[in-house]
């Protein structure tokens, strides 16, 4: 176990690595880029884990950006132990566990074990790819990349997509998803009709030829009418036009997402799982 303190001798040690399935392992990707790109201040207490067996082999990669859940790689047989055996010892406040949901299950229980704690599953999630993608038809307005006139309303939406869809995360500062893709340019879209902005989604910077649409969200009232899937699609056109692989993760308790996503193309790829100890 190698326990890393600074970002650039951590990033050149894993993203090779990483980049061989940049499709599964585009949240990490994305983490460590927009970091080492400054689209995200590096924390100080950034915690960044390289699991390795048979002395420098890399058997997984562990990265938990407080106050956030830690985030797990795919992890090599047995490499859980070891993590576990870490965490208990040097990192005692990590609590919170992202991965494939059986790995991530058997890392809760290995640390609830020591530390005499229960484990609980806090939430399970599907991660979608496309390769092509079919537009909704009959969706009354059009797309267009939000500008700073819709920050203010885009935020109030990021804060009211916080407590609705990320009801078990920490909840972070809801102006700074809208900021920092303002200020990149094409990385925050808006769905319009009649003038004025119904729904929102965004996407990551690419990483590795892999894009991640998330912060999808449309207000109550505008619901029922096809915006949200049809600027998913919109934006998924793009993404793949401009040779980038789209991505998307779906909260698997909520079946109105998992079925628009897949009605646009969308496919699964595989499922993770967070996991709380405490």
């Amino acid at each position: 176990m190698t326990a890393d303190t600074s970002l650039s001798r951590f990033a050149p040690a894993v993203l090779p690595w990483l980049r061989r399935e940049p499709v599964r392992n585009n949240q990490l990707l994305t983490l460590l880029q927009s970091r080492l790109d400054g689209i995200v201040l590096a924390e100080s207490d950034l915690l960044m884990l390289r699991i390795l067996a048979d002395g420098d082999t890399l058997a997984g990669v562990a990265v938990c950006p407080p106050p956030f859940a830690m985030l797990l790689s795919e992890l090599a047989d047995g490499a859980e132990t070891a993590l576990a055996d870490h965490l208990v010892a040097h990192a005692p406040q990590v609590r919170r566990f992202t991965g494939l949901p059986e790995q991530t299950r058997r890392l809760a229980a290995q640390v609830a074990g020591r530390t005499g704690a229960a484990a609980t599953l806090l939430a399970s999630y599907r991660m979608f790819d496309a390769v092509d993608v079919v537009a909704p038809t009959r969706v009354h307005g059009r797309p267009r990349e939000a500008a700073q006139a819709d920050r203010d309303l885009l935020v109030a939406w990021s804060e009211a997509f916080q407590r609705e869809a990320l009801a078990d995360h920490p909840q972070s500062n809801p102006a700074a998803p809208i900021d920092g893709r303002l200020a990149l340019g094409g990385l925050l879209w808006t769905w319009e009709a009649g003038g004025e902005p119904v729904s929102m989604a965004a996407m990551t910077a690419p990483a590795a030829g892999v894009v991640r649409l998330n912060l999808v969200y449309t207000p109550p009232r505008r619901r029922g009418n096809g915006y949200a899937g049809a600027l998913v699609a919109a934006i998924s056109a793009a993404v793949l036009g401009a040779g980038l692989r789209p991505t998307l993760f779906t909260d698997l308790a909520n079946p109105t997402s998992n079925k628009i996503y897949q009605a646009v193309g969308y496919r699964p790829v595989q499922d993770t799982a967070m996991w709380e100890v405490g």
